[in-house]
């Protein structure tokens, strides 16, 4: 099966953790025996010179598909990450091709609430939702992330609900999960874009409360690092600053941590953070906000706190530090049930439940 993947979100050597998710489902796609071809927008921020880079995903789209047909090689499906603006050149590219069309909804793509508190562009205006609803109606499938994201879609956009499939993008389970440390853990490990969406000042503020607390790590980039710094300086918070790394060495760093903060004051669409903490077999402690209650079941796989509630996090850093030091049992257990919950998402049994799926569609 041929597959043409057309994201703006990709991983490149100047933005190594932008789009890992979509890069991961990619090579899985391959192993399971899709011939994928792919055209990103690489190298260039979210939010960022937008017109320009949609302008050369277009172009390329285009060219790519119009040599796809000189050759005879055109695919069944073209994927379409994530759903707006990108649906547009996909939608093009699928017409040209006869190919099926399948948009993957993935979260502010289509609920307009981003980490940095910037609307994105689907609600910003109501010719790009109308747009945006055009598009959805047209595709094959809707691919949403989870449940409240499928739910997000259909009251938000005049699409059918018959089209609309829940799908985890999935996680590479195996890196995340190969080489527990198992007692050698120690520290909270926040993983995301350093952005006030984010609750990485609640984070800290919560860190600071707690008694004889442990190193804060941070991974990743964004318009809060110089702010968190300095914020952690005077709350004598210790805490690391290690910018954006590899997915390897973000999975080392998952399964050195004893838990995994997802403290998000805005609604993400499925969580994959939380899933990949589980899958080291950290505790997770996250928001309770968007989809990530789906995975993160209270008192079961991890701790659930309201958006923004510092006290409430700060309670639940501290039961999580205390279960892995001083409840053994419990915290095998919530171990247990998290890795089984990581499991479910894995990367490579997506990829193949999803290869199904496009055989059933066939040719339009």
């Amino acid at each position: 099966m041929r597959i043409l993947v057309i994201t703006n979100l990709y991983p490149d050597a100047r933005l190594p953790a932008f789009g890992t998710f979509i890069a991961s489902h990619v090579e899985a796609l391959k192993q399971a025996g899709a011939d994928v071809q792919v055209i990103a927008i690489t190298g260039v921020p979210a939010q960022t010179a937008i017109l320009r880079k949609y302008a050369s995903l277009m172009i390329r789209t285009v060219v790519h598909a119009l040599l796809a047909l000189v050759r005879g090689r055109r695919p069944q499906v073209v994927e379409a990450h994530v759903a707006y603006p990108t649906a547009i050149p996909a939608w093009i590219a699928a017409r040209l091709l006869r190919a099926r069309l399948v948009v993957f909804v993935h979260g502010s793509d289509v609920t307009g609430d981003g980490a940095d508190g910037v609307k994105r562009l689907v609600v910003r205006s109501t010719f790009h939702r109308r747009l945006a609803g055009a598009l959805f109606r047209r595709a094959d499938l809707l691919v949403a992330n989870s449940a409240f994201m499928a739910r997000e879609l259909a009251s938000g956009f005049p699409v059918d609900p018959q089209r609309i499939v829940i799908w985890s993008p999935g996680i590479d389970y195996d890196r995340f999960s190969s080489t527990f440390p198992g007692s050698l853990r120690a520290g909270i490990l926040f993983v995301g874009r350093l952005a006030r969406g984010k609750g990485v000042h609640e984070l800290v503020r919560a860190v600071a409360s707690l008694a004889d607390a442990p190193e804060l790590r941070f991974i990743g980039t964004g318009p809060e690092r110089v702010s968190l710094e300095s914020e952690a300086r005077e709350l004598g918070v210790s805490a690391r600053f290690e910018g954006a790394l590899a997915p390897g060495a973000v999975a080392r760093a998952m399964q050195q941590a004893v838990v995994v903060a997802v403290p998000s004051n805005y609604p993400e669409g499925l969580g994959l953070v939380a899933l990949e903490g589980m899958a080291a077999g950290a505790m997770v402690v996250a928001s309770a906000t968007g989809g990530i209650g789906e995975s993160v079941v209270d008192g079961e796989t991890g701790w659930l706190v309201p958006p923004g509630d510092v006290t409430a996090l700060a309670a639940a850093l501290q039961s999580a530090l205390r279960v892995v030091n001083h409840e053994p049992e419990r915290y095998r257990g919530m171990q247990d049930r998290a890795l089984a919950t990581a499991r479910a998402h894995d990367v490579r049994a997506v990829a193949s439940r999803t290869i199904q799926a496009y055989a059933a569609l066939g040719r339009p």
